[in-house]
């Protein structure tokens, strides 16, 4: 019994002369390398247990010597169950040995948890992403070093076999020693048999050093890489000015800065919001970079949630997916909480309606009455402020995507069987007819609109009160009809 002993080495022949040991536990030490020379001598063992070591793999033929054995245990938390394991289903069959059922698979994350013994043959491959137990980069975090400075690091990963390798990249470009640059690449040293690592050390950083460093693993199975940047400065760096910068996502007060440096600041949250830490997740933050001449350049507030709830609500709406099935409920709710538009006083609440505006209207020819919503969404959209129209048209376009959306409705909509479409709501009104071009004369429009004594009322309304607030008196009378302008206006019903 040897478990527990912090044993890393066992030389060959160690067992030499206990041929009649029946059982040997190795569990619970240090060992990462395992030759079948180990085992030699040990003709009458029966039982091997070699769980909570640290090897992740066994080489083929490892238990040659052991004519006799009819129990193994070989668990460990980095064990890879992939082709080089493939023998020991095998040889374990022919060999009437029992592999333990505590013996499951730590990789691939497919495996993951499996006892090893059920495992068939064709489920233990070389294939897929790279997976290993363990790969690192010390140190792994942002370096902010000065000129002339010195930086080591060491990467250090899983020696799955003898194909494993280790390269250094600097912004994409292999890195090989550079005595004159002060760049030095160590040869790979392999720990126990499972471990391989190697070195790099900038000797003197220069201002060329400053960028994406990268330690790439590779094998005859994949590749997997990490990455870590270096921001060189020079001796008397300038900064960034404090600043207080206030969006649409709130009010951020950006921290003096060491100029090449990237600022982050935690995105505010509000009790609207549904964007909040939870279960560990990692902290949303917005970002901003300090170039080499102090001055404040690239910016990223994507991850943090709008400071008003309006744009909350809208991006939440633009994010919804819609369908024939659900398109006129969906459109009924924005068309209740577009009544409220003239509180709309973001350019992203425009933006967003566009692009929902853009959604509906690819189905309005499968969902009766939908093409109605939209004209009463966009009439809606004619309460916001004008200046905020005007900003999200200069941004996207906002505004003539709303109306090509309006008068695509025709073109969904007109066949044969319905040559006329007459649509109308409190600030828009649409008709549109299918004339033969050989009988048309003419056009004559006329528009006539109520105004309630109490237009100053409320324009926010919930799903709730669609109907009870619904006053077809106040939208647009319109009416169009080919002929004579008399005829046209003698037709026209006034209220």
């Amino acid at each position: 019994d040897l478990k527990n002993n912090l044993i890393s080495t066992i030389e060959p022949g160690a067992f030499h002369g206990l041929s009649e040991l029946k059982r040997l536990d190795l569990s619970n030490n240090r060992i990462g390398c395992l030759t079948s020379e180990i085992f030699v001598g040990l003709n009458n063992l029966h039982k091997l247990n070699l769980s909570g070591n640290i090897f992740s793999s066994l080489m083929n033929g490892l238990f040659s010597e052991l004519l006799a054995l009819k129990a193994l245990h070989f668990n460990t938390d980095s064990l890879i169950c992939d082709c080089n394991l493939k023998w020991v289903l095998q040889w374990a069959r022919n060999a009437s040995v029992r592999i333990a059922e505590e013996t499951v698979c730590a990789y691939p994350s497919t495996l993951r948890g499996l006892a090893f013994h059920n495992l068939k043959e064709n489920q233990l491959i070389c294939a897929g992403p790279l997976e290993l137990p363990l790969f690192e980069l010390i140190p792994s975090q942002r370096q902010v070093v000065f000129h002339g400075d010195r930086l080591p690091f060491q990467c250090t990963a899983t020696y799955v076999d003898n194909t494993t390798q280790v390269h250094w990249y600097h912004d994409g470009h292999l890195i090989e020693s550079d005595e004159e640059s002060g760049i030095f690449v160590e040869d790979s040293i392999i720990h126990d048999c499972c471990l391989i690592t190697r070195e790099l050390i900038l000797s003197s950083i220069d201002i060329g050093a400053t960028g994406d460093w990268e330690c790439l693993i590779n094998n005859s199975f994949g590749t997997s890489t990490k990455h870590v940047e270096i921001v060189v400065l020079e001796t008397a760096a300038p900064y960034c000015p404090e600043e207080r910068i206030i969006n649409n996502k709130g009010d951020f007060r950006w921290p003096r800065t060491l100029a090449g440096i990237t600022a982050y600041h935690p995105c505010l949250q509000y009790s609207f919001s549904s964007i909040s830490l939870h279960n560990g997740a990692e902290e949303s933050k917005a970002w901003r970079k300090c170039n080499r001449t102090g001055r404040w350049a690239d910016e990223n507030y994507s991850e943090c949630p709008y400071s008003q709830e309006v744009t909350q609500v809208l991006h939440a709406f633009s994010q919804m997916h819609v369908n024939a099935t659900n398109a006129l409920e969906f459109s009924r709710q924005l068309t209740a909480y577009t009544r409220g538009a003239s509180n709309f006083a973001d350019k992203m609440d425009i933006i967003y309606l566009a692009y929902i505006m853009e959604k509906l209207i690819v189905i309005v020819d499968e969902v009766k009455d939908l093409g109605d919503a939209i004209v009463e969404i966009a009439s809606n959209i004619m309460l916001v402020d004008d200046h905020v129209l005007w900003m999200a048209q200069n941004e996207n376009k906002a505004c003539t995507r709303i109306v090509q959306c309006v008068a695509h409705i025709t073109n969904q909509t007109l066949t044969s069987h319905t040559q006329v479409i007459s649509k109308i709501s409190l600030n828009i009104a649409l008709e549109a007819f299918m004339i033969k071009p050989s009988s048309f004369i003419g056009m004559t429009c006329t528009a006539f609109q109520k105004i309630s004594q109490n237009s100053d009322r409320s324009l926010i309304h919930d799903v709730g009160s669609w109907e009870a607030d619904y006053h077809p008196d106040q939208h647009l009378n319109f009416k169009c009809n080919d002929g004579s302008f008399s005829d046209s206006f003698m037709n026209f019903s006034t209220k």
